[in-house]
């Protein structure tokens, strides 16, 4: 073994942590035990800055763990972890008003049925939604229609049973959100809304791990939204964002701030597509 880390992680507090890095007010609303695990959580979180006064810590309670193996020499990485139980966060066990406050709510698969619970009162205040749709949990379809904003990884193809990404597109968005996004990856990410499809590519960059990038696509998705800019910019921010959080393992360590995301977008140093890769094998040009 080369290297070895023990990081905090997870969907929700790793694009807190993003958030707060690029100079936002965040705060975490989750479960975590009173374990090793729920310490290194919340101690990782304030290190960001996050505010973690709403925590609910269970008595006795385990807090997940994942096991990330990455093999550098073949660019590859296995993940063994512990499943979460849906349902741990409820209403009834949080201020409402505090979760109210916040000018933008990310749910991850975890917390869907709190998520189901909190989007009416949120939506009656104009409080943007996003939903991370990673994975088929109770509650899912029912997300698809509360969230304003639904982004998940190519995997939600399958999980749709869409015969392709714009198939799972029409999907969710006919299920009501304002735009449906899903990343791809090394090919960037694409996103549906009433004003048609885009397409936006992936940044090079140095790449050593890549677990937090999802996470980290998430921050900036959140953080164009919170400044109203139109969907091309939104995806270039966070397509920027999630893949400088690649440079290092574990994701954290390398979370950039703002300067270093914009100066990314404007360099505009990107991954060909498959198309261009295509074309350039054929020894032809675009």
């Amino acid at each position: 073994m080369k290297d070895y880390r023990l990081v905090g992680g997870g969907q929700a507090t790793t694009a807190l942590a993003a958030l707060s890095r690029l100079g936002l007010k965040t705060a975490y609303l989750g479960v975590v035990g009173d374990d090793p695990g729920g310490k290194l959580v919340l101690s990782g979180l304030k290190e960001f800055g996050v505010d973690v006064s709403s925590v609910v810590v269970e008595e006795g309670g385990e807090t997940p763990v994942a096991l990330i193996f990455v093999d550098e020499t073949a660019h590859t990485r296995t993940i063994a972890y512990q499943p979460t139980a849906p349902g741990r966060l409820s209403l009834s066990s949080v201020d409402p008003e505090f979760v109210l406050s916040g000018r933008c709510l990310l749910v991850d698969p975890h917390e869907t049925l709190f998520g189901l619970e909190i989007a009416p009162a949120a939506k009656e205040r104009s409080i943007p939604l996003i939903y991370d749709a990673e994975h088929m949990t109770d509650g899912f379809e029912e997300m698809l229609a509360a969230a304003d904003y639904v982004v998940g990884s190519e995997d939600v193809v399958s999980t749709l049973n869409a015969s392709c990404v714009e198939a799972a597109l029409e999907t969710i968005l006919d299920a009501g959100p304002k735009a449906a996004v899903i990343t791809l990856g090394s090919e960037g990410a694409i996103a549906l809304t009433r004003r048609g499809l885009f397409r936006r590519p992936a940044f090079r960059v140095r790449v050593i791990d890549t677990p937090a990038a999802g996470d980290a696509f998430h921050a900036g998705f959140a953080y164009a939204v919170l400044r109203g800019w139109d969907m091309e910019r939104t995806l270039d921010f966070a397509n920027a964002l999630g893949a400088l959080v690649c440079r290092g393992l574990g994701g954290r360590e390398t979370l950039p701030d703002l300067k270093e995301v914009l100066d990314l977008v404007a360099a505009g140093t990107t991954v060909p597509t498959s198309e261009e890769k295509l074309f350039n094998r054929k020894g032809e040009k675009r």
